[in-house]
């Protein structure tokens, strides 16, 4: 009797299970899972590096000859060439040498022109500050 007490409950449960659905079966939704992965590798080296040999001496680059910071302004410079001059003054070491045309003409060319005269001829002046230097053609 309990057999068929069991049997009734479960057939009840069954039939009321199944009236639950409304007459129809219902579709299972279909599930899509998207599985992003990211690998990542490490890669761990060890090498071995031949100690460089030391050097018995270590030999320093020569300086560059130093640029005075005066110098003595030529003396005989009258009827020299205008660009054998300039050359004379760069070896000493000015750096801005001007050159005034006595005829009032823009020099362009040196070898073109002649010295008549420089300013402070004889002098020590500083390698910086600027030479005069009147030329004609």
């Amino acid at each position: 009797m309990k057999n068929i007490t069991a049997l009734a409950a479960s057939t009840f449960l069954c039939l009321a299970l199944a009236g639950c659905g409304g007459g129809s079966p219902q579709a299972t939704p279909a599930v899509t899972h998207v599985v992003t992965e990211t690998a990542t590798a490490t890669v761990t080296a060890t090498a071995t590096v031949p100690a460089a040999p030391t050097p018995a001496a270590v030999v320093a680059p020569a300086a560059a000859p130093a640029v005075p910071a005066t110098a003595l302004i030529p003396v005989n410079v009258v009827g020299m060439n205008a660009e054998a001059l300039d050359d004379d003054l760069s070896a000493l070491g000015f750096q801005k040498v001007i050159y005034n045309s006595d005829t009032g003409k823009t020099v362009l060319l040196l070898s073109n022109w002649t010295v008549t005269g420089v300013d402070n001829a004889g002098a020590e002046q500083a390698t910086s500050k600027a030479v005069v230097v009147h030329v004609t053609k």
